[in-house]
């Protein structure tokens, strides 16, 4: 007897059995114990997450003959469970879309469905129906809307747009989800254990991982790994090394040059990578997952279903790295990976890009810009190597200042007003100066801001909302000025009017200074 992958073999048989899709199992069974089944479904989703698996077990649920009706639990037993489940039963067609897409296919079917099945119902299975031509669905149509009583549809598709409204209009239409990684982890131990080979946890991550989502697509990794190992224990390097996977330090060495701004040795990191025969492009998708992973872990959103040790490298990147360079570096790796499929010196453009991250400057925002320039004097700060605690310190002086300023009046009128107007109005009233008089609060502004106070902050719904935040901190219903200092007696009224054009706001000078910049 020929081997069964482990697809075939371990299939779900009832709607129990089906991992991770009981708002679909559910569903269908409260309809079939109510007696209300529709002549139509349609099952969308990703590849190999159960649409064709519960597709046949509704046409067994439909078609059991141990009971007298429909039933939830299909014996599994009885002739047409078993013919049903061989895919070889009379009443139960699977046709594949791609390969009957025309016309004359489904005019073929139009006149099959006429004929009385053997069974209670006459089950149509079509796979992939989004690739039938427009003429095959505009020829299904009549019969999908009012198809004879004994005769039911489903479609399974993994690309519903593409699937004309008129025909969407017509099914009861069931959205199938990614299988949770860690539900793939649980399944696939299992199912390893029962064909002798015990897992480790994090080879069952690492598989379910490259899976994506797809139970089918694990198990045919765990197809792979028996074969190579049929019995006993398989640590995660072994499975890595068995399908090809890269070990997930290969990207920790290259993503720590980065960060220590050691464009050399990302190089060299990279050529001991390809040397070893490993495909560019492939180097290139797992330092995109590797930064990515990072990327979500600095947020405090990382990856479902990974291993302690991928959740430690990608801790440490996401130290030694901002979440906002870890943005621009995952974006940039993106477009590499495009690139790499047109370039004639791939590799070349890889070392380039290397180079790029390793010397890449850290991002600095423009409020951030403002506020140290006056200070340093300088351009934008450059990113330190990584684990520095220099910056870390820095960056916690200034959350105290922060946190300190927020405690006082001042500090916490801007903080009500910025929650209903913004921060860059917000930045305007921070640097007012604020005098309480009994029932009253004034702030006076800089001249420099005349324009803005003017124009902006003087509207009434900013008044207002001044107002409200006024109450809010004070505890009290407050009235609120606002005043702006004379301009400073050194100023030139002839030289404003002669060069009305020339005149820089002292905001937008911050800025040039802090970026090096002039305009012209």
């Amino acid at each position: 007897m020929s081997y069964l992958v482990l697809a075939r073999k371990f299939r779900p048989q009832t709607f129990d059995e089906v991992v991770a899709q009981q708002h679909v199992t559910d569903t269908i069974s409260n309809a079939i114990e109510k007696e209300r089944l529709a002549h139509a479904y349609l099952f969308c989703g990703p590849r190999g997450t159960g649409k064709t698996t519960t597709a046949r077990i509704l046409a067994k649920c439909l078609n059991c003959t141990s009971f007298d009706k429909p039933t939830i639990q299909p014996c599994g037993k009885c002739d047409s469970c078993v013919t049903i489940a061989a895919g070889n039963s009379a009443d139960v067609l699977e046709i594949d879309g791609a390969s009957n897409r025309g016309i004359a296919e489904i005019q073929s079917l139009r006149e099959s469905v006429q004929y009385a099945p053997q069974g209670r119902y006459k089950v149509y299975i079509i796979d992939e129906v989004h690739m039938l031509t427009k003429e095959a669905f505009n020829a299904l149509l009549k019969t999908l809307e009012e198809p004879p009583s004994h005769v039911t549809f489903i479609f399974a598709t993994t690309e519903p747009q593409k699937l004309p409204a008129t025909i969407i209009s017509r099914c009861q239409r069931y959205d199938f989800r990614r299988i949770p990684a860690s539900q793939i982890a649980m399944q696939i131990s299992a199912l390893a254990e029962k064909e002798g080979l015990s897992l480790s946890d994090e080879a069952a991550a690492l598989i379910a991982h490259r899976a994506d989502g797809g139970l089918r697509d694990s198990l045919s990794l765990l197809d792979q790994i028996l074969a190579y190992s049929p019995k006993g224990s398989l640590s995660t390097d072994e499975a890595a090394r068995i399908l090809g996977i890269l070990p997930l330090d290969a990207f920790d060495q290259i993503a720590e040059k980065i960060a220590d701004r050691d464009a050399a040795g990302a190089i060299i990191e990279l050529d001991r990578l390809l040397e070893s025969g490993i495909d560019i492009a492939q180097v290139a998708e797992g330092l995109i997952e590797h930064f990515h992973g990072a990327l979500m872990t600095s947020i405090g959103a990382p990856p479902d279903g990974i291993g302690e040790k991928e959740a430690a490298i990608y801790k440490k990147i996401a130290e030694a790295l901002p979440p906002e360079d870890l943005l621009r570096i995952a974006k940039l790796n993106s477009e590499l990976r495009v690139k790499l499929k047109s370039a004639t010196q791939p590799r070349y453009l890889f070392e380039e890009m290397l180079v790029y991250l390793s010397n890449m400057d850290s991002t600095v925002s423009i409020r951030q810009a403002i506020t140290r320039a006056p200070n340093s004097g300088t351009s934008a700060p450059q990113r330190p190597k990584a684990m520095q605690t220099s910056q870390r310190d820095d960056l916690e002086e200034e959350s105290e200042e922060s946190e300190i300023d927020d405690a006082t009046d001042k500090g916490r009128l801007v903080k009500e007003f910025a929650a209903k107007h913004g921060e860059s109005k917000a930045d305007w009233v921070r640097e007012a100066e604020l005098i309480i008089d009994e029932k009253r609060i004034v702030l006076k502004f800089p001249h420099r801001l005349e324009f803005q106070v003017s124009n902006i902050l003087m509207r009434r719904d900013n008044v207002d909302a001044l107002r409200e935040a006024a109450g809010i901190v004070f505890g009290e219903k407050m009235e609120v000025k606002l005043l702006i200092e004379d301009a400073p007696e050194d100023a030139n009224p002839a030289d404003k009017s002669e060069k009305p054009g020339k005149q820089i706001p002292e905001n937008v000078k911050l800025i040039l200074d802090a970026f090096d910049a002039k305009l012209e």
